[in-house]
């Protein structure tokens, strides 16, 4: 036995959060951890890595014990035993992909994470760091930039950073949740050779069933805090899956093209790589009423295509257009109209990053101080008794859509300070967002206890769902979601499949959606375009579209 999860119980604000949880995980085993959003299976890992407090109960890794009185130096050491990647936390150093690695490496051996300056020295960590990486299958992108890679990419780094630091016991919040079933199998195929090749433990949380069964030698599942039944992965996911509720049918709804892309083009070029992204002369159009699915394989662009269409990544030509008030406004023009044409989208990123202390009421005033009309016309006014142009409204306004940590980097490129953004672009009053908040939230099923709540109380489901909730406050035209969802378990996502076509009947806005899970968009999706390399490979039915990219008799997990 490495380790003893004996009777741990955790309680936030009066709520108890895990109950009396007790486990075992073996030397060289792969464990496996299921349950709905909100289940405690993030705030457990959090607590056998020696970052998160317990109220009783205790943990016993070979010969160190730790209860809830043990002091710091305790949990300190599981912290030098454990290493953690946690649900769509994306941070990289903003390097190549080797000295991402490269640092991890280092701080293992020196507590510090720099790059070596001396070349010996420096060459000795980079084979060490191109072993890991040929691990998770990454040693072929060594030298780009992180920041360039896809959401599943990243993942791999991240998994690839923990690795490196030779843990006896790997923890993993969601591993390749947002990657295409080729990478996601080959991440499964990595984890048990670093099992093997480290013979290190490898306790994980997925809502994937898939990956349980082809990963996992034994899975929990954690119902309400507590462990309601242990054993090998097919029953475990099959009594889990019992509780489906069933699927709404698709409607079908006849609706005018809103979003159009013409002769679209665009180039990514990268040192040393070259052209990593091209899309060349691509025409699309998005109808009212119509859920399109986008999938493809991680890295072919997906994310791209997106932004473009929200108008937060301009094409090198051609135009993407959204039809408003009776004409067909550019997104490529910055101005006043684009401004309050785009309010009439909404997007939700891969990479959503709720600003951490933030209030989910707070969210709401703030998008509303975006997306609202009023709001957005009343900004206006205060930009023009400032001397500042229609046009840097307008890039300020999409800047603000960014997630949190991009938007800043962005603001400092564009020569902008977020004290103007703050400025311009007040927030709406709590108590007037409070009303609209309530109503969208209903929708989901969540209680309007949750606006009180700061981001980082809450689950990873929850986050997703607010996030979904954000973009809906101007009912879009137009709602782009990219891979929102992959982290979601299997009943929550059901219920938001549900969502989405009650959605798309109530306000008949184009749902424009990127995933990696692909029964998912069959079930929600009326179309479906396969990505490849920046091109568009197919355009028709979702069933087509997905057995075209599955391909002869590749079912992936």
């Amino acid at each position: 036995m490495l380790l003893l999860c004996d009777r741990i119980s955790k309680s936030f604000s009066g709520f108890k959060v895990l109950d009396s949880v007790s486990f075992q995980i073996n030397r060289c085993e792969i464990v496996g951890i299921l349950g709905e959003s909100g289940a405690g299976k993030t705030t457990l890992l959090r607590i056998l890595r020696g970052v998160e407090g317990f109220d009783s109960g205790r943990i016993v890794f070979e010969d160190l014990e730790v209860n809830a009185e043990s002091p710091k130096e305790s949990f300190l050491e599981l912290q030098r035993r454990t290493a953690i990647q946690l649900q769509r936390t994306f941070g990289l150093w903003p390097d190549s992909v080797v000295d991402n690695v490269v640092r991890a490496l280092v701080y293992q051996d020196l507590g510090d994470e720099v790059v070596p300056q001396d070349e010996g020295e420096y060459e000795e960590y980079r084979a060490r760091a191109m072993e890991v990486l040929k691990v998770v299958g990454l040693d072929g992108r060594a030298d780009l930039w992180s920041g360039v890679l896809s959401g599943g990419e990243k993942q791999r780094l991240i998994v690839a950073r923990q690795i490196a630091r030779r843990p006896k016991l790997l923890l993993l919040d969601e591993p390749g949740t947002m990657t295409d079933f080729q990478s996601r199998a080959a991440l499964i195929d990595a984890l048990k050779r670093a099992r093997d090749e480290y013979q290190m433990s490898v306790l994980f949380v997925s809502h994937n069933p898939a990956i349980h069964k082809s990963l996992a030698d034994r899975v929990i599942l954690l119902e309400k805090g507590k462990v309601s039944m242990e054993g090998g992965a097919r029953n475990v996911v099959e009594s889990f899956l019992s509780r489906l509720e069933e699927p709404l049918r698709k409607t079908k709804i006849p609706g005018e093209d809103v979003l159009r892309t013409e002769k679209t083009s665009k180039v990514y070029k990268l040192v040393p790589y070259g052209k990593v992204f091209e899309l060349t002369e691509t025409t699309l159009s998005f109808r009212s009423g119509e859920i399109t699915g986008i999938v493809g394989p991680s890295g072919a662009g997906k994310t791209v295509i997106m932004r473009m269409l929200a108008g937060l990544e301009l094409p090198d030509s051609g135009e993407v257009k959204i039809f408003y008030r009776g004409e067909w406004v550019p997104l490529g023009k910055f101005g006043r109209k684009s401004l309050r044409a785009r309010r009439r989208i909404g997007i939700l990123h891969q990479e959503f990053d709720l600003p951490y202390w933030s209030s989910v009421l707070e969210l709401f005033a703030a998008r509303l101080g975006i997306k609202d009309y009023r709001s957005l016309e009343e900004a206006v006014r205060r930009a023009e008794r400032k001397g500042i142009s229609d046009a840097v409204v307008d890039v300020l306004g999409r800047l603000a859509e960014l997630p949190e940590g991009e938007m800043e980097i962005k603001l400092k490129e564009a020569g902008l300070d977020k004290s103007l953004l703050k400025e311009i672009f007040k927030e709406k009053d709590p108590e007037m967002a409070r009303e609209l908040a309530v109503k969208i939230l209903g929708w989901f099923g969540i209680s309007d206890d949750v606006l009180n709540k700061k981001t980082h109380q809450l689950s990873g489901g929850e986050k997703i769902r607010i996030a979904l909730a954000l973009s809906l406050v101007s009912n879009p035209k137009v709602l782009i979601l990219d891979e929102p969802f992959g982290d979601l378990d299997p009943l929550t996502l059901r219920r938001v499949a549900n969502l989405l076509k009650m959605i798309k009947v109530w306000f008949k806005p184009a749902i424009i959606l990127v995933s990696h899970q692909l029964e998912f968009v069959e079930e929600v999706a009326d179309r479906c375009i396969l990505i490849r390399e920046g091109k568009v490979i197919m355009d028709g039915e979702p069933k087509d579209v997905i057995n075209g990219f599955l391909g002869e008799g590749e079912h992936g997990v």
